[in-house]
């Protein structure tokens, strides 16, 4: 290439580099001009902004972030996880790796589990906890992933990421649920001994847990599966007149009761 061709083209590079750079001030304007309008709650004015942003650099880490805060204003303000997990994946698109695509990817598949898609949820949990995932993001993905487990019915995987949340941060309220979860799922994955410990656990530690009722009601249940009628009974009796749902407890009384005098009945029908 002669001198006149290098000449030509080091101004063709720095005149795209310039226009490069002047993109990406007026895109940073715009984006400042969104999160001032946020601050006034002035959503309209940030969304318009938010676009402004995009279309100016359109191919950015930039244009990512604006679109992360559309679609969390869709999440917090517009309550519509569809418009929303649209916005996240156009983010993703743009954010290469970093603490903000882990947080875009977590609200994701939180969304899907909304929208009724618990296997693409799943498939981006999944994918995050097998990466460098932040340990300040840990607790939400195990927690979020033992949920999805839950509903879909798979009891066993889903105690083990209740373990994890309960092991991390116990005396947090994520972690006295995850506590509380891990009692009540060990009775539905067929552990009821384990389900009887666990449960009698949490409710001595977190006597005042919100989650406690309920935890009571179910330790009285898994006793009564345990065959010990009089120890179900006790605790029963001891929550019936603060339980939220008195009719539920009531009934299972009646029904401990007649269970009980059935197998007397037929143990002194045995007699010589």
């Amino acid at each position: 290439m002669n001198w006149t061709g290098r000449r030509a083209l080091t101004g063709t590079v720095l005149l795209l580099a310039l226009l490069s750079a002047c993109q990406r001030d007026h895109a940073q304007a715009h984006y400042n001009l969104a999160e001032e309008a946020l601050i006034h709650m002035d959503l309209a004015g940030a969304r318009k902004e938010f676009h402004a942003a995009i279309d100016a650099s359109p191919n950015s880490p930039l244009a990512g972030q604006a679109f992360f805060e559309l679609g969390r204003m869709d999440d917090l303000y517009g309550n519509d996880p569809q418009k929303a997990s649209g916005h996240y994946m156009k983010s993703l698109e743009n954010l290469k790796d970093g603490s903000i695509r882990q947080r875009v990817s977590i609200d994701l598949a939180t969304d899907l589990e909304h929208l009724g898609k618990p296997d693409e949820a799943l498939a981006i949990l999944r994918g995050l906890d097998g990466s460098n995932l932040l340990s300040s993001f840990e607790p939400r993905v195990w927690d979020l992933s033992a949920r999805i487990l839950e509903h879909e019915g798979h009891y066993t995987e889903a105690l083990g990421y209740y373990k994890k949340v309960s092991n991390r941060d116990p005396d947090s309220f994520r972690g006295q649920k995850a506590q509380f979860k891990i009692g009540l799922l060990e009775n539905l994955a067929s552990d009821p001994h384990s389900a009887q410990r666990d449960l009698e656990r949490f409710v001595e530690r977190y006597p005042d847990s919100p989650f406690a009722p309920v935890a009571r009601f179910n330790l009285a249940l898994t006793w009564d599966r345990l065959g010990d009628h009089q120890k179900a009974l006790s605790i029963l009796e001891s929550i019936k007149g603060s339980y939220p749902n008195q009719g539920v407890v009531l009934e299972r009384m009646s029904e401990i009761r007649k269970e009980m005098r059935s197998a007397a009945k037929n143990s002194s029908g045995k007699g010589p």
